[in-house]
């Protein structure tokens, strides 16, 4: 089995990062051995992370893209085509819906073999991520973080 890639970013940026990430990507892939990649559905950075992810396909046909939730699917909620799948981490119903996405980012982290992020600045939900995998797990910043 091959190993599991995480995405967490800003969700505005003003940067065209597309061959940083692609980059990033394929390098993770091809030196990492990773085979699934997971990402939280919000923001800009996400999108640009699943387009990659679902570019590279045709050349690597063993990697997946999965949606991480943060709330529990209701009946009329659909996953995007997109995604290879959806993923509801356990426990997470229990957490009062301001805290879904901090906690759905902290079982990420622990749940993951390493990020590719985009940080670039010390506050908010991708940067407390970043500053929780550091140091546990390779993490890859494409953002300007000083």
């Amino acid at each position: 089995m091959g190993k599991i890639c995480a995405f967490f970013g800003h969700r505005e940026f003003g940067s065209d990062i597309s061959k940083e990430l692609e980059a990033a990507v394929r390098d993770a892939i091809v030196k990492q051995g990773v085979t699934a990649f997971w990402v939280g559905g919000y923001g800009l950075f996400d999108s640009y992370a699943a387009g990659t992810v679902n570019r590279l396909k045709e050349e690597f046909p063993q990697i997946t893209l999965h949606l991480i939730l943060a709330y529990l699917p209701t009946g009329k909620s659909t996953v995007s085509a997109i995604y290879d799948s959806s993923i509801y981490p356990e426990g997470l119903e229990l957490a009062l819906p301001r805290f879904a996405i901090s906690m759905r980012n902290r079982w990420i982290v622990g749940h993951c073999d390493m990020i590719i992020a985009y940080v670039n600045h010390k506050y908010g939900g991708a940067y407390e991520a970043y500053r929780r995998a550091m140091g546990k797990i390779p993490v890859v910043n494409l953002g300007d973080l000083t």
